[in-house]
């Protein structure tokens, strides 16, 4: 199959990138071994933008609820 767009890494760059792509309505195919990059593995995360407060791996979650 032929994409429009080749993402490789689900951490926050990579899924905005998705579902940017994914609004324009380009064909994307996302490579990664999980989602959430280096954030899934953090304990808490500050500061985020939208959230004040949240762990990784629930970080990780809105990610792929998201997307």
């Amino acid at each position: 199959m032929i994409y429009d767009l080749v993402i490789i890494g689900a951490g926050p760059a990579g899924i905005t990138a998705a579902i940017y792509a994914s609004r324009k309505r380009m064909d994307t195919l996302v490579i990664s071994k999980d989602i959430g990059g280096q954030a899934a593995l953090s304990g808490d995360v500050e500061n985020y933008t939208g959230y004040q407060f949240i762990t990784g791996p629930e970080l990780a979650l809105k990610f792929e609820e998201h997307l």
